[in-house]
């Protein structure tokens, strides 16, 4: 990540949570992708990781487990 990108995202996390969801949405709806387009990439990626879980590539891990991690390295509550 880059250092601007890290300083943004710490100034992020002092907002209220609300705030944050807003500009999350911004930043989505200034994307240069189409919806159409989005969905297509996103049908690619969903096929290629199912593609990889399959053939044994990749193993799952319980969604509670990466919340557990993800809360632990974001410090989310």
């Amino acid at each position: 990540m880059l250092t601007q990108t890290k300083v943004l995202l710490e100034q992020v996390k002092k907002l209220p949570e609300d705030e944050q969801i807003e500009l999350a949405d911004m930043i989505y709806a200034e994307a240069s992708i189409t919806k159409e387009e989005w969905d297509a990439v996103w049908a690619e990626e969903c096929a290629r990781r199912i593609a990889e879980f399959e053939s044994g590539k990749v193993q799952a891990i319980d969604a509670d487990t990466v919340f557990a991690e993800l809360k632990q390295k974001y410090g989310w509550k």
